[in-house]
């Protein structure tokens, strides 16, 4: 039987659309909406979250994965987009709530060869659990990865 881990957060809603949400013993972080959007611009929305933990999820397996491969790597930057319909939040029926695409742009520096980027990104992308979620969810993700 394997072993399940558990992790939890814990909040509360601050004013209007303002969350603070609280992990382990680290300072509390705020989820808001742009005041567009009628949130008070205190800190990143639920999916620019998502959308920056995605990539930092990718750049903690790639360490990983890197140093079970023997893969040497100097630096790794990042640039994620993800494409959204908004009618769905909003009620419409039969749209999306989540995202439609993700787009993911990996520059690792690296002086190892093609085939053991492409052996890093492959298992990288095998293993990321939110890679996968959103794979499983049916979304299109578009990942690139190329050297500085």
């Amino acid at each position: 039987m394997s072993q399940l881990s558990t992790l939890s957060v814990s909040g509360n809603l601050k004013s209007g659309l303002k969350n603070e949400v609280n992990v382990r013993d680290l300072s509390p972080f705020f989820v808001d909406e742009p005041e567009r959007l009628g949130g008070t611009n205190a800190g990143p929305n639920p999916l620019e979250y998502f959308l920056g933990a995605l990539s930092a999820c990718t750049s903690i397996m790639v360490a990983y994965v890197a140093k079970e491969q023997n893969f040497s790597y100097q630096g790794l930057d990042y640039v994620t987009d993800g494409t959204i319909d908004p009618r769905g939040f909003k009620g419409e029926e039969g749209i999306q709530t989540y995202f439609q695409t993700v787009k993911l742009e990996v520059v690792i520096e690296t002086e190892e060869s093609e085939g053991a980027l492409e052996l890093l990104k492959e298992t990288v992308e095998k293993r990321c659990p939110l890679y996968n979620l959103l794979r499983d969810a049916g979304v299109e993700v578009n990942s690139t990865w190329s050297r500085k």
